[in-house]
């Protein structure tokens, strides 16, 4: 499909499962690429193969503009930055983990391991998420000076105006990039036709502040790109969206589903750990532990959101309980 706008879609190979990455390069002044793929060889390669193929080089980059923080949308941007000199922005959110991305995911260690705890998840399970957790960093190069952007700003891209939304759900600093003229949305992890955008567990950008509920801002912001009326949503995997409504349609029911057979099996009091491994029994690595327990906190937070289950604290571990059984 051709994009609207002087707008290209470069796909990268990545070493992780979720496949290839799509990075966009905005055409005109200045010359923008919309994330980077992760500090890979493979990676970079095939970056610098399709900047060629649009008569261009790593070195004419001007700005970069990374729509999250997770290692395949943005591990290789402060080597980009460091061969080019492009500005970089983001979410304000993100601009505490790009100078130092290991020593944030410190910070923030016993705040997992708490609610990894409460979820009843066995220590060894535990000590295995938090050793894959430290091993991000290889995946990434530091970033330096960022710039915020936040909801509201626009931005001048491929010769249009784009606005920015602050999209929180499948991360805390997610954005998407919206042209009213040709109504096309760069959507990134946000809308993916093939993938249900997980919600990852997060902590709060407030010190102190209260656990981020992503499932359910993520249902929010799912629905309110909807309202737009895009004609084409630009996804950071696999092929562009031509049915946002349906999509989204698509997305909520799935969302329901998983949300009513958690409540039938709440009769009794479980730990999310106790939850989690019935829905997924294929879990095998510590990474994919940490994407399942998130998906089935972010359906415990819709029940307890609509008043269908709550959470009950028994020392350390919490057990959630169903308030009433679905017909």
């Amino acid at each position: 499909m051709t994009l609207p706008l002087p707008l290209h879609l470069i796909p990268l190979p990545t070493p992780f499962p979720v496949g290839p990455v799509n990075v966009y390069l905005a055409e005109g002044e200045p010359l923008t690429l919309i994330d980077t793929g992760p500090r890979d060889p493979a990676t970079l390669a095939a970056l610098e193969a399709g900047l060629r193929e649009h008569g261009c080089r790593v070195e004419d980059l001007r700005r970069i503009v990374l729509t999250h923080l997770h290692v395949d949308h943005f591990g290789l941007c402060g080597d980009l930055v460091a061969r080019s000199g492009a500005e970089v922005l983001t979410h304000a959110f993100n601009l505490p983990w790009l100078p130092d991305y290991a020593a944030e995911r410190e910070r923030h260690r016993e705040f997992y391991r708490r609610i990894w705890v409460e979820g009843g998840v066995p220590e060894e399970m535990i000590q295995a998420i938090e050793h894959s957790g430290a091993t991000f960093a290889r995946w990434l190069s530091p970033v330096q000076n960022a710039q915020a952007l936040n909801e509201g700003d626009t931005l001048t891209l491929a010769g249009a105006e784009w606005r920015v939304y602050h999209t929180p759900g499948h991360a805390g600093g997610l954005i998407c990039l919206w042209e009213a003229g040709s109504r096309t949305l760069l959507a990134n992890d946000h809308l993916i036709r093939d993938i249900s955008s997980n919600p990852i567990l997060e902590p709060s950008p407030l010190i102190n502040g209260p656990r981020p509920k992503r499932l359910v801002e993520y249902i929010h912001h799912m629905q309110r790109m909807a309202a737009l009326g895009p004609l084409v949503a630009l996804p950071g995997h696999g092929p562009v969206v031509d049915d946002v409504p349906g999509l989204v349609r698509q997305r909520l029911a799935f969302h329901q589903r998983r949300a009513r057979k958690i409540l039938d099996s709440l009769a009794q009091p479980k730990t999310l750990w106790e939850l989690t491994q019935p829905i997924f029994p294929q879990l095998k690595r510590p990474l994919d532990y940490v994407l399942g327990l998130s998906e089935i906190l972010g359906h415990l937070d819709l029940l307890e959101e609509d008043g269908s289950a709550k959470p009950v604290r028994e020392g350390e571990v919490i057990r959630w309980t169903g308030l009433y059984s679905t017909p």
